[in-house]
C-alpha cells in the first residue's frame, strides 16, 4: 500500500507539472513538411507572465549575434502602399505625385501571390455617396491588374518578378508565443516575449532566430515600449500580423511585410534580407500608416 501511494503521489506530481508548462508556453503543431505550412499556436492561458523579457524553451546557441530592432533609414526612397488604398478603396490620400513613380505589385489570385509590374493611375475621387456628401474628395491610387492588390512597392529594383514561395504564419496575440518554419532548408524561429500588468501585455518583443549567411542571428523584429500595451483596446496596437513571409528579392531568404493594428490605426513594415547583408537577417526598408 505504501508502495502504491508513492506511485500515485509521483503520478499527480508530473501532471501537475505539465499542466503548469501548458500556462507557460504555447505549444506548436506543425501540420506539413512543406513550404506552405501552417502552424497552429495555441491560445496561451491567461494567467501568462513572462518576467524579465525571458521565455522557455528558447535555446540561443552559442555564438549567436544579437540584432536590435532596425529603423528605417530616413532617406529610403522605398514606398509601400496598403491594399486599402489601392484600386476603389481610397482609404486615406495618397500623394498625386505618386503616378509618377514606377511600381511593383504583390497581386494574388485566390492563394497564389506574385509579383508583376503595374501601371498605374491617380485620380481624385469623392468618398463613397453612403458617407458624408459633404466630404472633400480624395486622391486615389488606381493599377491596371484587375487580381487582388496585396501591396504596392516602389524604389526597390531587384524584386523578382513571379510567384512567391510563402509561408503562412499564425497572427500574434501574446507574449510567450513560439513558431519555427522550413524555408529553402533553413529552420527559422519566431518567438514573443513581455510582461504582464493588471491584465495587459507591456515591453511586447518579437524576434526572429536562424542561421544564415554564415551566422546564427537572434534578431529583433519589432517591439512596443513600457508605455504601450498589447490587447488593451483604444489606440493601442491589439494584434501583430505576419502579413507575409517569402522571398521576394530572389536571395532565397525569407522576408518579411508585418502589420499592427488597432482602433483606427494601423502600419505596415516591410523588411528584405538581401540589403542586410551579412550583418543581420533582414533590414527594414520601408514602412507605412493608415490611421482611419
Amino acid at each position: 500500500m505504501k508502495i502504491g501511494s508513492v506511485y500515485f503521489i509521483c503520478a499527480v506530481f508530473l501532471i501537475s507539472c505539465n499542466h503548469t508548462d501548458k500556462k507557460v508556453i504555447a505549444k506548436v503543431d506543425i501540420k506539413s513538411a512543406n513550404t506552405k505550412r501552417i502552424a497552429n499556436i495555441q491560445r496561451v492561458n491567461d494567467t501568462l507572465a513572462i518576467p524579465d523579457d525571458t521565455i522557455p524553451k528558447i535555446i540561443i546557441p552559442e555564438g549567436t549575434i544579437q540584432i536590435g530592432e532596425d529603423k528605417l533609414d530616413t532617406t529610403s526612397k522605398v514606398k509601400i502602399i496598403y491594399n486599402s488604398d489601392v484600386l476603389n478603396n481610397g482609404v486615406n490620400n495618397v500623394d498625386p505625385e505618386y503616378s509618377k513613380l514606377n511600381w511593383k505589385g504583390i497581386f494574388y489570385s485566390k492563394d497564389n501571390y506574385y509579383i508583376k509590374p503595374t501601371k498605374t493611375k491617380v485620380s481624385k475621387e469623392r468618398p463613397s455617396p453612403a458617407e458624408d456628401p459633404s466630404e472633400e474628395p480624395i486622391w486615389i491610387l488606381k493599377c491596371e491588374i484587375k487580381d487582388s492588390c496585396f501591396r504596392l512597392i516602389s524604389g526597390v529594383d531587384n524584386l523578382s518578378v513571379g510567384p512567391i514561395k510563402r509561408v503562412k504564419i499564425a497572427d500574434f496575440y501574446y507574449a510567450g508565443q513560439k513558431q519555427e518554419f522550413n524555408y529553402e532548408g533553413v529552420v527559422y524561429t519566431l518567438y514573443t516575449t513581455g510582461t504582464k500588468k493588471n491584465g495587459n501585455i507591456y515591453n511586447f518583443k518579437l524576434f526572429l532566430m536562424a542561421k544564415v549567411k554564415g551566422h546564427t542571428f537572434n534578431q529583433l523584429l519589432y517591439s512596443l515600449g513600457n508605455d504601450v500595451a498589447l490587447h488593451n483596446g483604444g489606440d493601442n496596437v491589439d494584434t501583430i500580423f505576419i502579413s507575409l513571409v517569402g522571398d521576394i528579392d530572389g536571395d532565397k531568404i525569407p522576408d518579411f511585410i508585418i502589420d499592427d493594428g488597432g482602433y483606427a490605426f494601423g502600419s505596415s513594415r516591410f523588411y528584405l534580407s538581401t540589403p542586410a547583408g551579412n550583418n543581420a537577417i533582414l533590414k527594414l526598408v520601408g514602412y507605412s500608416e493608415d490611421r482611419g
